[in-house]
């Protein structure tokens, strides 16, 4: 199976440029805390105070942009942002200035947004936020954002919606609210809207012990694709972690998802879900001297992403 898809990868694109087929890459991507990662001190100029604040380095900004120059996504949701002033600024700096940062306002020291290439893409309105995935005004944790995109000049229409859901194996009784609230999301924006191609992607954070049955039975429900569900079956992970701090042994997991509904199914193309950064090496886990530059320097997740045709809108 693995042999196969990785033939159809090889082939794909040399496929796809015979057709000359336009392309767009959307993603989701938690960048750890940007710009502090894992610097204790500078959280505490941002205002943050964490009961055990971390003792390591902040983001090493051009290797994360370095990175996202080199994947060339046009749209990225991004979570995990504390300074978007910041972000939007180094955006311009090191991948263009057509590059446009859109994030929700909120009380979450972590805001959620959109990174994209405005020459290529067009927000048809403004975005909106949801703070019904906060679930009350003033709550601490994240809203969803959603974003209605256009590929120039007349291409592949959608709604992007970001999201980072409640973290932990306990936080799952918060997320079974969360998922509550964008099963009604999800539904409004596909009685409602014109446009029911829809992406839903971000950090959900399925670590319970229901793991990816957290979300399959709604989506299923929904008649979404889980679009990540390919990278569990080439045995791939989207974020590292540490079951034992006191240990330098981190784990891989599959907790950044991409779900695509059966309308914006017909504009994605098979088999082109992938995972950058450390990610795509495919190891289960590193200890002690062979952890990663990446996970050091840029985040404890990669960004993960798939192709779109974009000069086609089916619906």
């Amino acid at each position: 199976m693995k042999l196969i898809r990785f033939l159809i990868l090889l082939l794909l694109p040399v496929f796809l440029i015979a057709q000359n087929q336009a392309l767009i890459e959307v993603g989701s991507f938690n960048i750890e805390w940007f710009p502090c990662k894992e610097d204790g001190q500078l959280m505490q100029k941002y205002g943050i105070n964490l009961r055990n604040p971390p003792q390591g380095n902040s983001t090493d900004i051009p290797a994360l942009f370095q990175l996202l120059k080199k994947l060339d996504i046009e749209l990225l949701g991004v979570v995990e942002i504390v300074d978007t002033k910041l972000f939007a600024e180094k955006a311009k700096e090191y991948l263009g200035p057509q590059y446009k940062f859109i994030y929700a306002p909120s009380k979450s020291s972590q805001k959620v947004g959109f990174l994209y290439d405005s020459s290529v893409l067009e927000l048809k309105e403004p975005p909106q936020v949801y703070m019904d995935v906060a679930l009350n005004p003033d709550s601490w944790l994240r809203p969803a954002l959603r974003g209605y995109f256009k590929y120039k000049p007349n291409g592949f229409d959608f709604h992007a919606i970001i999201v980072h859901l409640k973290a932990a194996p306990s936080g799952w009784k918060t997320r079974k609210k969360q998922w509550q609230a964008l099963e009604k999301i999800i539904t409004n924006l596909e009685n409602k809207s014109g446009d029911k191609d829809i992406i839903l992607m971000g950090d959900f954070n399925n670590v319970s012990k229901l793991g990816f049955n957290e979300f399959l039975p709604r989506i299923n429900k929904w008649r979404f694709y889980w679009a990540t569900h390919e990278l569990l079956e080439d045995s791939l992970v989207t974020n590292y972690w540490q079951p034992d701090f006191t240990k330098e042994h981190i784990e891989g997991s599959l907790i950044d998802q991409i779900f695509v509904s059966s309308d914006a199914k017909f504009e994605m193309v098979p088999n082109s879900v992938k995972v950058g950064g450390v990610c795509a090496e495919g190891k289960k886990s590193y200890e002690g001297p062979d952890l990663p530059d990446y996970y050091e320097k840029i985040s404890d997740h990669c960004p993960v992403f798939v192709s779109f045709k974009a000069d086609v809108d089916n619906d």
